[in-house]
């Protein structure tokens, strides 16, 4: 039985600053924790019903885990209320995790311009980061890029949008000075292709797929001025409207980056 001090403690780790004070994150659901025992994260504890820790796909996984990294996770059996009281969700659903919070700084220039990347300029919808980073799991991205203006993706609505999909996607975040300075480099190390409104078609357009760079802007106000002056190959996603003269107004951005990627890997 978890006391009212621990019940308090992990409630806590919903708020910004206590998981940024531990180090740590939240992830919940069996999918999600699921995913993550498949990743290299550093799991910290887990508090789950009897029922998930009497399934046996969740003891296996989690024995592989612990034997890949040598180490043994702290292991709470919780009652179904003791798990609706620390959970974020309107349903607690079986298991809560909390893992070490992985290193986001920017790695050297070489290493982050090789293969393809998206770029993403202060997308600030947690649902919108979250569905991107499992859709950029589902099309082998190499890596995603934020500027600091994005929203946290190891907070708890990111890493659920993404079904765990954070522990399989290495992320680096760093403040738009730091990416145009490699961009404007010469020569560049990386080809940069902006996604906008009016540009190149972009079922048209051959698209980089060793080093390239795919920028994505905030949700309002698109790819922000210093980026657009910097972008080497402006592209679009055509629209075919035909109910309306013009059509939908734009699309979501975690929308305009699934079709981006199932076209890059076409």
């Amino acid at each position: 039985m978890l006391s009212n001090a621990q019940i308090k403690q992990f409630r806590n780790y919903q708020q910004k600053k206590f998981r940024q004070q531990d180090g740590v994150f939240v992830a919940e659901t069996p999918k999600v924790a699921e995913v993550l025992l498949q990743s290299d994260l550093s799991v910290k504890k887990i508090l789950a019903t009897e029922s998930w820790w009497t399934n046996e796909k969740n003891r296996k996984l989690l024995l592989a885990w612990e034997e890949r990294s040598g180490r043994a996770v702290e292991k709470i059996e919780v009652s179904d209320k003791e798990l609706e009281r620390i959970s974020g969700l309107e349903c607690a659903q079986d298991v809560w995790m909390l893992c070490a919070r992985p290193d986001t700084a920017l790695p050297g220039t070489q290493s982050v311009c090789r293969g393809v990347s998206l770029l993403l300029d202060e997308v600030r919808d947690p649902g919108n980061m979250g569905t991107i980073v499992r859709m950029a799991d589902w099309f082998g991205i190499d890596r995603i890029l934020c500027t600091e203006g994005c929203a946290d993706v190891f907070q708890p609505k990111c890493v659920q949008s993404s079904m765990g999909s954070v522990s399989m996607v290495p992320i680096h975040v760093a403040p738009r000075e730091i990416f145009l300075g490699i961009i404007r480099k010469n020569p560049a190390p990386v080809e940069t292709f902006g996604m906008f409104m009016k540009g190149g078609n972009l079922h048209k357009t051959p698209l980089n797929t060793r080093n390239a760079w795919y920028i994505i802007g905030n949700e309002a106000h698109g790819i922000a001025p210093d980026f657009e002056k910097a972008v080497h190959k402006r592209i679009t996603i055509p629209a075919f409207p035909k109910h309306a003269a013009t059509g939908a107004e734009s699309l979501n951005a975690a929308i305009a980056a699934s079709i981006l990627c199932a076209e890059i890997r076409r």
